[in-house]
């Protein structure tokens, strides 16, 4: 009797051995197609976002072309695009600078402007140039899915910096812009 219960015991078991990996097979295919969701939901509301040309790269680091990098406010480095106009701030509360928050702001048209969708792989690579009364600011913006961007500015006059972080919409951006030289 002792010998019957365990060999159906033993059996019942790895039956639900095997219920249980197919339980968890199936729970980790449900979890990737809901990965796979968020992330074309995120991707096309990002691509709505930048096809509207009313958005502000929110910057978190800034590098330079040595490499160093650098933790910054976004509320005062950014590069804001609303259709032809184009800002571009650097600031930091602790410093005075030319547009009053601790920097230099440029306003200007947008012009040269080519955006590029890549389905495959989930980004986009953005290309414009920014035309300044100072200076012409060539800027290239790689863009993942989810919004994160790194933005390299290359100016005529001055030298090119990296701008990291999120692109928000216009409305959501909490940015303070200094005055324009």
């Amino acid at each position: 009797m002792l010998l019957i219960t365990l060999f159906l015991s033993g059996g019942l078991i790895a039956q639900n051995q095997k219920m249980t990996k197919e339980a968890k097979k199936e729970a980790s295919q449900k979890k990737k197609a809901e990965k796979e969701a968020k992330i074309e939901q995120q991707f096309k509301a990002t691509d709505t976002l930048l096809t509207s040309r009313r958005f502000v790269l929110e910057a978190q680091f800034l590098r330079n072309n040595r490499g160093m990098r650098v933790d910054v406010i976004s509320t005062l480095n950014f590069i804001s695009i609303d259709s032809l106009l184009g800002v571009i701030q650097v600031g930091n509360p602790q410093r005075v600078g030319y547009n009053g928050v601790g920097g230099v702001t440029v306003q200007g048209r947008v012009i040269n402007w080519k955006l590029e969708k890549d389905t495959k792989r989930k980004s986009f690579f953005l290309v414009m140039t920014i035309q300044a009364n100072i200076d012409i600011y060539d800027i290239s913006i790689t863009i993942d899915y989810s919004g994160y961007a790194s933005a390299t500015l290359n100016g005529v006059n001055t030298g090119k910096l990296i701008f990291e972080g999120n692109i928000v919409p216009r409305e959501n951006s909490s940015v303070f812009k200094g005055q324009s030289r």
